[in-house]
């Protein structure tokens, strides 16, 4: 009886190029931001010990970082594709570069993890990239004149409802039907309320019992662990009709009926 061979996977020549440059990059990026504190600390003497750097401080930071760095990769780069090395190399990717890749597949009418969905979502990221670049530059050089701005009461208080303002309508995106490329979710919302439940009675059950504080500092074991549950229930109602992955070029009437 012989054996069933399966076909190597075979890379699109961009893709193939983005992800080895994609590599690249990131272990160029990893090392100028370990080496850079080194350079400073060596160059004014002031390198600590061992038990300076690993202390309970240290590991409750890890004890976040670590957990949502991973959940992250795990959650964001099914969307972004090859376009995730430079997402993860420059930051920010909830709140802006993965709607900025999201948005791109959408506008450019391509499949996540396409060779076609990739360069759409790696024009988005590089373009959001470049712009904050830009912003930030222009921020830095033009400081002394832009600086009494932000000191108005009008703006400051304007500056407490940003970020409420941002993930809100970032929120809302979920009650709506979502989709990427040539494909609509509708009711995706239904999976994510399992974890909502669940998230709201763990936080309510810490606060009642008076460990809140450690509860928060344990919100990355908290995402790694609420993954799953949002998989497996999404999948379940998926499979019961529930939720539907329609394509946007089938009209509606066509895609009820299969």
């Amino acid at each position: 009886m012989s054996k069933k061979t399966t076909a190597p996977i075979t890379l699109d020549p961009f893709q193939a190029w983005a992800h080895r440059w994609g590599r690249l990059g990131t272990v160029i990026a990893l090392i100028y931001m370990i080496a850079l504190p080194f350079i400073v600390l060596n160059y004014y003497d002031c390198i600590p010990t061992l038990g300076q750097v690993f202390n309970i401080a240290t590991f409750g930071i890890l004890a976040i970082y670590i957990p949502v760095g991973l959940s992250e990769a795990i959650s964001y780069s099914p969307l972004m594709g090859a376009s995730s090395y430079l997402g993860f190399i420059t930051g920010n990717i909830m709140n802006l570069k993965l709607p900025c890749a999201v948005n791109a597949l959408k506008l450019s009418g391509k499949e996540a993890n396409t060779p076609e969905g990739d360069v759409a979502a790696s024009i988005g990221v590089a373009a959001s990239s470049i712009m904050t670049v830009v912003i930030l530059t222009l921020a830095a050089l033009l400081i002394s004149f832009i600086s009494p701005i932000f000191e108005l009461p009008a703006v400051q208080t304007m500056s407490s409802y940003l970020l409420p303002a941002l993930f809100g309508s970032m929120t809302l995106g979920l009650f709506a039907s979502t989709g990427a490329g040539s494909k609509v979710v509708k009711g995706g919302i239904k999976g994510v309320i399992p974890v909502i439940v669940i998230v709201s009675l763990v936080t309510l059950a810490a606060r009642l019992m008076g460990i809140g504080s450690a509860v928060l500092g344990m919100v990355g074991f908290l995402i790694l662990a609420m993954l799953p549950v949002a998989i497996i229930t999404s999948r379940i109602l998926w499979k019961k009709g529930k939720i539907q992955v329609v394509d946007t070029n089938v009209p509606a009437e066509d895609a009820e009926a299969k």
